[in-house]
């Protein structure tokens, strides 16, 4: 029996299957490879018809060189707002556990090198204390992200380090708060990674905060980084309020 699906339900499915696609394959996804790889109900005509509409709608942009499509800040955007944040925090477990016996500083370090190379993204840490700290790690990883072989974007990513860091510092000081939140693009407030999106959660434990973040391409595995960002600062808790 053929499926009976609302339109814009079947519009949101689609979507979401492009980003997914998409995040994995970081090329332009065309309707026969989600009808093959998802073994769709629908006949690839349908699925482009929908991705049409998608398109039109703003959600899907379609580049010249290719007969796939890619998401639009906006497609993102609709898709970060349909995912449930007590599920998205919980779909990859952590495979990192803080070492003892170390100080903080290190422990510090070494958290944030792990966030950054198991997400490909940079990490972040804003630490709330007697004295305030700001810590990143793993601006290399992102020179593996396909987004960033256009050395124009690379520039303008490492201007954004290294000049506007201060607009970063000032998301996890005074924007992080204990739900996992979600900047893309322009939300993030800086012209320079506005193909970038940040994940950012915070934590308040004795008295003393702090806040953890991942950068990383518009593109990104926004369940994953969730998930890990998640994991790691439950870890932190108690270190945290040791300080």
């Amino acid at each position: 029996m053929p499926r009976t699906v609302d339109s814009k339900e079947r519009e949101k499915e689609i979507l979401k299957l492009v980003i997914e696609s998409y995040v994995e394959e970081s090329k332009p996804i065309g309707s026969n490879y989600l009808c093959e790889k998802y073994h769709l109900g629908y006949s690839p005509a349908t699925v482009r018809l929908v991705m049409e509409t998608l398109e039109e709608k703003n959600y899907l942009s379609h580049p010249h060189t290719s007969s796939g499509r890619i998401p639009t800040q906006k497609g993102f955007t609709l898709y970060v707002e349909c995912l449930k944040e007590e599920e998205m925090v919980h779909k990859y477990p952590v495979e990192f556990t803080i070492p003892a016996n170390c100080g903080f500083n290190e422990v510090l370090s070494d958290t944030l090198d792990f966030l950054a190379k198991a997400s490909g993204c940079i990490s972040l840490a804003a630490i709330f204390g007697k004295n305030k700290r700001f810590v990143s790690r793993g601006a290399r990883f992102m020179l593996e992200q396909p987004e960033f072989e256009d050395i124009v974007k690379l520039k303008q990513l490492f201007y954004a380090l290294d000049v506007k860091i201060g607009e970063l510092e000032y998301l996890l000081f005074h924007c992080a708060d204990e739900h996992v939140k979600i900047l893309i693009g322009d939300e993030i407030g800086c012209d320079e990674i506005s193909n970038c999106s940040l994940v950012l959660l915070g934590e308040k434990e004795q008295g003393i905060s702090f806040s953890l973040g991942l950068l990383g391409p518009m593109r990104m595995n926004y369940e994953k980084a969730a998930s890990y960002i998640y994991g790691i600062k439950n870890q932190l808790k108690s270190l945290v309020g040791e300080l």
